[in-house]
């Protein structure tokens, strides 16, 4: 009787938030709607220019002539309009509905660096209106986009940019590792064991297409972004072939909402610190995966951001039944963005179920938080400001960053527990479906000495409970430390060297250690 109300009060809970979190899409999209039935302003569609001055129908291009698709010498027409906002500084300068993304936080009038670059990018990205040019100007050359590094397409309104990095790593392991180019505490084998490794690998290379075009509903710009790296499949064998492609990000922005896959809500991609480890602390919030979410400011510099995304469930079934994935995983978060750092709570909501042989499914609530922050502390010392005014001597680049997380059946958000079966457990003599608890915190302080040169220091620590129902050898912690070393002797162009050390634990006590050390040479495009 008490599993039938456990499972209703589940059901019930999960079906309210989830309908207080698609409200704000539903709303949002009648408004949009209702704006564009009820104006009666044409121009809410995108105008083709003709040489006459006179407005066609939309219609996609005639078929192009050799002549016309030869780079320099002419493109299709009709031209498409670049919107006369586009012009405007005031455009690049807003919190909300400018030309960066709203679920890309950054302070007004910046742009943000994808985090994993490295250091070797600034933080920010000062944002700028592009040149103005004639229609023929427009047909024969490329000119500057909307964002720093991107290209105006000739003869359309959209601005297109191509980023990435080549990165090559090499890797000596002290103790044994279970992965051979990336610190996964999870795979340090236990009990203890001996043996070295010397490996080499560029599969963390990435590669990124985004776009960017401006529209007249709202003034709100589509941008698309899809990436990918070959951090994917087994290592690559002694003179085999390649590392296949893996896809990282796949989304669409278009005013306060983003649909596709993309990183969960409830995590903080911008707390990443400046670790050579691809893999990053073991208690670090890291999921990316197929969902909608809305963003949208609260306050001055302050957003509210919901999702509703892609279930799954790793739950230690001892082969009594299956895992049940029915019901969409629910993540908000709140932030407030500074010019000094920003700070950020995150909640998510989860229906996990288990459908024992046989029986009917039993479904259990699962709810976690999470908590982290960036500060830069020597600029507040120094009374500078780390966007707009970096100091000569570096200093004002230093950050501070911290997170803590906890919650019961999350344990695939956490970075080294998916596949782990911590989200839930059976007991393998009474057949009772139970969440497993999580908790984990990591912190790391980057400093600079100057402008090409600093030093990174990062400490995690996760834990499980409650796995009375589960095998001795299972993972019940581990410990993760990275300190590195980096120098940038060019601008996008860095190379770093980084000692690690992690523990695992499993549930019997059993603990094995391991060291590694990882230098690496990358250049970002």
């Amino acid at each position: 009787m008490n599993d039938v109300i456990t499972t209703k009060f589940a059901i019930g809970s999960l079906f309210l938030t989830f309908g207080w979190s698609i409200l704000p899409i539903s709303l949002a999209f009648a408004q949009l709607i209702t704006e564009a039935v009820e104006s009666d302003d044409t121009s809410a569609e995108l105008q083709f220019p003709q040489d006459d001055d006179q407005l066609a129908p939309p219609t996609r291009y005639a078929e192009p002539t050799l002549e016309q698709v030869t780079p320099g010498i002419n493109y299709p027409s009709p031209l498409f309009e670049i919107p006369e906002y586009v012009y405007s500084s005031e455009y690049y300068n807003r919190s909300y509905g400018g030309i960066r993304p709203t679920a890309d936080y950054a302070p007004p009038g910046y742009y943000p660096s994808d985090q994993q670059e490295g250091p070797a990018d600034p933080e920010y990205w000062r944002l700028y209106p592009p040149p103005r040019l004639s229609d023929e100007e427009r047909k024969k050359f490329l000119s500057p986009g909307y964002v720093p590094g991107s290209i105006l397409v000739p003869a359309t309104n959209t601005s297109i940019l191509f980023r990435g990095f080549l990165r090559l790593a090499a890797l000596y392991d002290f103790e044994p590792m279970g992965v051979n180019d990336a610190f996964v505490t999870n795979s340090i084998p236990t009990p203890q064991q001996n043996g070295t490794n010397l490996n080499f690998s560029a599969r963390i290379s990435r590669f990124s297409i985004e776009t960017w075009t401006p529209t007249k509903i709202n003034q709100w710009t589509v941008h698309t972004r899809i990436e990918g790296d070959f951090f994917n499949g087994p290592d690559q064998a002694a003179g085999g072939g390649g590392n296949p492609f893996r896809l990282r990000h796949a989304y669409v922005d278009f005013g306060p909402f983003r649909l596709g896959q993309q990183n969960t809500t409830f995590m903080d991609a911008s707390s990443w610190p400046s670790l050579v480890d691809f893999q990053g602390p073991n208690s670090w919030v890291n999921q990316r995966q197929p969902s909608v979410r809305i963003t949208l400011p609260v306050a001055d510099r302050t957003y509210w951001a919901t999702s509703v995304e892609r279930p799954f469930s790793s739950i230690a079934t001892n082969a009594l039944g299956d895992a049940v994935q029915d019901v969409p995983d629910l993540a908000n978060h709140i932030r407030y963005q500074g010019d000094l750092g920003h700070l950020q709570i995150g909640g998510i909501l989860r229906t996990i179920g288990y459908r024992p042989t046989g029986d009917a499914v039993t479904r259990r609530a699962g709810a976690g938080i999470s908590g982290s922050c960036v500060y830069h502390p020597w600029a507040f010392v120094l009374g500078t400001d780390p966007v707009s005014d970096p100091s000569a001597s570096g200093l004002t680049r230093s950050r501070v960053i911290a997170q803590a997380t906890w919650g019961s059946g999350i344990g695939r958000y956490l970075n080294d527990l998916p596949n782990q079966q911590v989200d839930g457990q059976v007991n393998p003599l009474t057949g009772d479906f139970e969440l497993v608890r999580t908790t984990g915190w990591n912190t790391s302080y980057e400093h600079w000495f100057n402008e090409s040169w600093l030093t990174n220091m990062t400490y995690g620590s996760v834990s499980v409970h409650d796995q009375i129902e589960q095998p001795a050898n299972s993972f019940h912690g581990s410990q993760y430390a990275a300190t590195s070393l980096w120098w940038i002797p060019v601008p996008r162009m860095a190379l770093a060297i980084e000692y690690m050390w992690g523990e695992r634990e499993n549930l019997d006590r059993q603990t094995g250690r391991a060291q590694r050390l990882h230098s690496m040479f990358q250049y970002n495009f």
